[in-house]
């Protein structure tokens, strides 16, 4: 069977209720494949699957069916592993239709019977009875994020990355900290000693001696920014600077944010080269909220978001950062915590495992020396040093900068 004849049954089989949000959302003008994407998102097609032709019982079957299971599920036992007993839940979450999910379970030599006992005690079961209700709540607020996304998307500057000469702090909060858009301030550094000292030399001669904390051997993990506490090393800073200035292009080593605490006393001669922020920072607390990034040509940090807002300092050398809206975290397979199952967006083939990828909107930059980049609360970004760099980041706006503190833990395992 072909992938449009594939497609047009498993269209044809949808539950009622998103036969009409497809005929809607249609007449609307939406494009056809993005309401593809969001049917398969939802579990509701697979266009990999060949979808042989379905006869379709009447509802009546099937709640007949039901009525015998409820009846003898006392004298029944459960026929369905772990494994059948989650997709079902998921398909029954997903609203898939009925012959849809008899058949596909058949199909595995389960019975009718055995299916119909196994959906009156999911659908008894109170702790399926609070995934109704959690899966409606995300399924709402999935739909606005998308909804406001979809309009944020008639501003310019949501899509593209401004480069503006610093504007005042009222207006800086007014124009993107309170909008949660992310910006490119030039000439914002030109009075800092750093931009004009700081170079791998420098850091040699200034605290060559002293020992400081990076990450190391993080080629040899694909997990390294999450298990970075596992890749943490102690070494002397000049030993730091000749590796790195003797290798052309790696991405095993990085004294990054996750090494500040530990190094902090260490450089405490390097932060008397940063100076204020005109006026946007508590300059008093640049020791405990600014944080060095060293590494070299090739460094990279995966997809992730962060929990407060940013800005990140060039200093020496460049950056590549790549931005991706907070609004359309649905579309970015959030995984563990603040990181994405998409770890590098350039993978080659990156939305044949990961579809809703495609529709993110992905913000490049190149950030030069001196150039300081806003990065807002939930804008998804990744990281490339396209030469050997030092970077400065900092959070001590001198207003609300909270949010880290009611980021909700997972007891999930």
């Amino acid at each position: 069977m072909d992938t449009q004849e594939n497609l047009a049954r498993q269209l044809n089989a949808l539950p009622q209720e998103w036969q009409q949000w497809l005929e809607e959302n249609l007449e609307r003008g939406c494009h056809p494949n993005d309401l593809v994407r969001i049917l398969r998102r939802e579990g509701l097609i697979d266009l990999d699957k060949n979808v042989a032709p379905q006869t379709s019982l009447e509802p009546q079957h099937y709640h007949q069916l039901e009525q015998i299971a409820l009846e003898k599920q006392e004298q029944l036992s459960s026929a369905f592993n772990p494994q059948q007993k989650k997709w079902l839940a998921q398909a029954v979450l997903n609203g898939a239709d009925q012959t849809y999910i008899y058949q596909s379970l058949q199909q595995q030599g389960l019975s009718e019977i055995d299916i119909a006992l196994e959906l009156v005690q999911l659908k008894q079961h109170p702790y399926f009875q609070i995934a109704q209700e959690q899966h409606f709540l995300v399924q709402k607020r999935n739909w606005l994020l998308h909804t406001l996304d979809h309009f944020a998307r008639l501003n310019p500057d949501y899509q593209s990355l401004s480069r503006i000469a610093l504007p005042s702090f009222a207006q800086f909060i007014q124009a993107y900290y309170s909008r949660n858009l992310a910006v490119v301030l030039t000439g914002s550094i030109d009075h800092w000693p750093a931009l004009h000292k700081w170079s791998p030399q420098y850091f040699k001669k200034t605290v060559g001696n002293q020992e400081i904390e990076v990450q190391f051997n993080r080629e040899q993990d694909p997990l390294f920014e999450r298990n970075s506490v596992q890749h943490k090393t102690k070494m002397l800073m000049r030993e730091f600077v000749d590796l790195i200035e003797h290798t052309p292009h790696s991405n095993n080593f990085y004294m990054t944010a996750n090494n500040a605490k530990a190094s902090q006393s260490s450089l405490a001669a390097l932060f008397q080269d940063i100076d204020h922020f005109h006026g946007y920072t508590d300059h008093r607390q640049v020791y405990d909220r600014s944080f060095i990034w060293f590494g070299p040509k090739g460094a990279f940090t995966p997809l992730h978001h962060d929990l407060t807002n940013n800005i990140l300092v060039q200093i020496y050398g460049r950056k590549k950062v790549t931005l991706i809206p907070a609004l359309q975290v649905a579309n970015l397979y959030n995984d563990v915590a603040v990181f994405s199952k998409v770890a590098n967006p350039y993978q080659p083939d990156i939305t044949e495992s990961f579809p809703d990828f495609a529709l993110s909107s992905k913000i490049e930059c190149i950030l030069e020396p001196g150039e300081a980049l806003f990065i807002p609360l939930g804008w998804w970004h990744c990281v490339e040093s396209l030469d050997i760099s030092i970077s400065v980041s900092f959070t001590h706006f001198n207003i609300d900068n909270t949010g880290a503190e009611s980021f909700p833990t997972s007891s999930y395992s």
